[in-house]
């Protein structure tokens, strides 16, 4: 099965260049940068050694920050090259990457695409987050003798079960691997009935990561500004803020001063959320526009990318989105480590190892109106909140804890 696919990532490379092409004309790809799709460098490499980590998107890059800010200061004669896949991720790497890291974007898996890419890299070591698995580039880099890392290894029970059906296959894709890292015992237990034996447990990354960046002088002039209750839904999806409507007008009928702050998971569908809400008659301030809500605005749209730190700093707690939908869930660390409680829904299938570190904060609804009694509890007594901040930083804390044992491994792996 590896050998078709090898051999279709080939024969298909005609049909890959289209397919670049026509993700450039729809904005998932940057004009001057798309040569390195096609494996190609627009930085030289650094001397020395090299590691290399790949992280698919924003939750994972996010997740790696810390590690590589770590990294860099105990062993600062080792260079980093950190790729991604989508623009989103590269924009805010752009921004929170200490400057002396490298980015650049990920090859498609095509053969000859990989192999300029390795040919030009040469990395000491290379690391993938999560289930991150591209076939050739793996097998590429074994056959140079390069060590592969799997960190914050992931295997949803959705793939485990496609997986098996694939055994062989499987055990051979994860056999590239020579350290295989996981925080959760569930993934370790099925990577080895999939014949996997180089997996250790560790701490979860996403514990580790530094907190989403904030403008303090912004911060301190917004809770000056808005002296009114809020009702926050953050990284919502569609299907997410009809729901959130229902919530919010509930809630406003015992607290009217309510303001709702919508932050969207993907800023670019604004236009076609201020339509369904203005056709609900609200009256809405959009953060794209620099515009801060006053005491006409019900709402607050947050249709920016960057800003989520400043609004879980600003909002006591919030509901957390892609969990009343079949998405599987958010990162709830984000909002917990800048003092933001959260409540989210129950499809959280994505992040069934941190949910369970955090379930004595975490509060899980079913549906809008079991969101309107968690909300209504915290908006009535605001004095459970300081306890519940408190035990969320123990946890965070205490799980931090085990960044350095994955450095120490990275390290030991590294040729």
């Amino acid at each position: 099965m590896l050998r078709l696919y090898h051999f279709l990532a080939q024969f298909l490379t005609p049909l890959l260049k289209v397919h670049l092409k026509r993700r450039l004309k729809q904005g998932k790809e940057e004009p001057t940068r798309l040569y390195e799709r096609f494996g190609g460098a627009s930085l030289p490499r650094p001397k020395g050694k090299l590691i290399w980590i790949h992280a698919a998107s924003v939750g994972e890059s996010v997740s790696v920050l810390q590690l590589i800010t770590d990294l860099r200061a105990k062993h600062p004669e080792v260079s980093i090259l950190l790729t991604t896949g989508t623009v989103t991720s590269a924009r805010l790497m752009t921004q929170r990457l200490p400057r002396e890291v490298l980015h650049q974007y990920i090859p498609l898996d095509v053969p000859q695409w990989v192999t300029r890419f390795l040919d030009h890299w040469q990395p000491n070591e290379a690391i993938f987050l999560e289930s991150e698995l591209w076939p050739n580039i793996l097998q590429a880099a074994k056959k140079r003798s390069i060590p592969l890392l799997l960190v914050n290894a992931s295997l949803s029970e959705k793939s485990y079960k496609r997986w098996r059906l694939a055994k062989s296959v499987a055990a051979k894709i994860f056999s590239y691997f020579d350290r295989i890292l996981t925080p959760s015992l569930e993934t370790a237990m099925r990577l080895k009935s999939l014949s996997v034996r180089t997996v250790d447990l560790t701490t979860n990354l996403k514990f580790t990561t530094t907190s989403l960046p904030v403008n303090q002088e912004e911060l301190s002039h917004l809770k000056d500004h808005i002296k009114r209750p809020l009702f926050t839904a953050a990284s919502t999806h569609p299907g997410e803020e009809e729901k959130m409507i229902k919530a919010y007008l509930s809630l406003k009928q015992r607290y009217p001063d309510l303001l709702f702050i919508l932050a969207p998971r993907h800023p670019h569908r604004a236009e076609e959320i201020v339509k369904m809400l203005t056709e609900e008659g609200f009256t809405i301030a959009r953060r794209s526009l620099g515009e801060i809500p006053t005491s006409n605005h019900q709402i607050w749209l947050i249709d920016t990318i960057g800003d989520l730190g400043l609004i879980y700093s600003l909002a006591p707690f919030c509901f957390l989105g892609g969990s009343l939908v079949s998405i599987g869930g958010h990162n709830a660390i984000e909002p917990f480590a800048l003092n933001c409680l959260v409540i989210q829904g129950d499809q959280t299938f994505k992040s069934n190892h941190i949910n369970l570190l955090l379930a004595s904060v975490v509060v899980t609804v079913k549906n809008p109106e079991d969101l309107i009694v968690a909300a209504e509890a915290y908006l009535q007594y605001p004095e459970k909140l300081l306890p519940l901040q408190q035990q969320a930083q123990a946890i965070l804390a205490e799980q931090r804890q085990g960044l350095q044992e994955i450095i120490d491994k990275i390290m030991e792996s590294m040729r």
